[in-house]
């Protein structure tokens, strides 16, 4: 069994990436795609993403995260996809771990990890135990860099909207959920491991939710991903309990709520 890291970055991330590798593995193999918005950046690339015979350096003119991930998927070529940012560190058992779940459940599409900050503490309330999924956790979202996927399968079907996601001008977070609905709807086999993979300081974004409007946006967008035109009286329901608690006004949080869902329903 084999496993392509993909790691996604973008202007002066580039010079993190180095401390992203481990040593070579002969099952391990490292895809970069790095989007730049200047051609000056190309000059911060390492040496070392050039040198070393596991790693594969792809550069784009552009931005947004999940263009990034999608062109990444795209040059792949293992058997297993592992998705990582350049401030990802991964846990030395990381790749012995995750051949362990893929070769105990052969039918398994897409496995769920954790991951912590670098001090150790875990990035969400994951669950203890061991669970088959059919949808999102009840206790928490799930993030492309806990995701492991059978690259035959996933790849063949499944791809991140660019609508969504880091780098966007509109919807600006929610890609993992879109496609974590979009994995449901084609029946992929999912499954939830309790053991952590990996190390990052990624601020997550739900923290902004009741502060950013691009984050409003996109849960109102969501929302009519998944309810269709019930996502009016949800979104109604998530401003007013919101609003109720004291922690916004309503109609500026419905707005951008409705923006949203507006937008989803003008675009493709």
């Amino acid at each position: 069994m084999t496993i392509d890291i993909l790691i996604c970055s973008k202007d002066k991330g580039v010079v993190r990436i180095i401390d992203v590798l481990q040593a070579p593995q002969p099952d391990v193999r490292y895809i970069v795609s790095y989007q730049y918005t200047d051609e000056r950046y190309l000059d911060l690339i390492p040496e070392g993403l050039t040198s070393r015979e596991d790693v594969k350096l792809f550069t784009y003119n552009g931005q947004g995260l999940s263009a990034n991930r999608n062109l990444a998927m795209e040059k792949a070529t293992a058997d297993l996809i592992l998705f990582a940012d350049d401030d990802s560190r991964l846990d030395p058992d990381a790749t012995r771990n995750i051949f362990g779940v893929f070769e105990a459940h052969p039918d398994l599409d897409i496995a769920f990890f954790q991951a912590s900050t670098y001090r150790g503490k875990e990035l969400k309330d994951y669950p203890k135990e061991e669970m088959e999924l059919t949808d999102m956790p009840e206790s928490y979202v799930v993030s492309a860099l806990e995701m492991v996927c059978r690259r035959e399968r996933v790849v063949r079907t499944l791809r991140f909207d660019e609508r969504f996601g880091l780098g966007t001008p509109y919807l600006t977070c929610g890609e993992e959920e879109i496609w974590m609905e979009d994995a449901k709807r084609r029946g992929m086999k999912m499954r939830y491991v309790p053991i952590k993979i990996v190390e990052t300081s990624t601020l997550l974004k739900k923290d902004r939710f009741l502060v950013d409007a691009g984050v409003q946006r996109s849960r109102g967008a969501i929302a009519y991903y998944k309810y269709g035109l019930r996502a009016w009286p949800y979104c109604l329901r998530l401003a007013f309990s919101n609003a109720r608690a004291g922690l916004c006004s309503f109609w500026p949080l419905m707005k951008h709520l409705s923006e949203g869902i507006r937008y989803m329903r003008n675009t493709k």
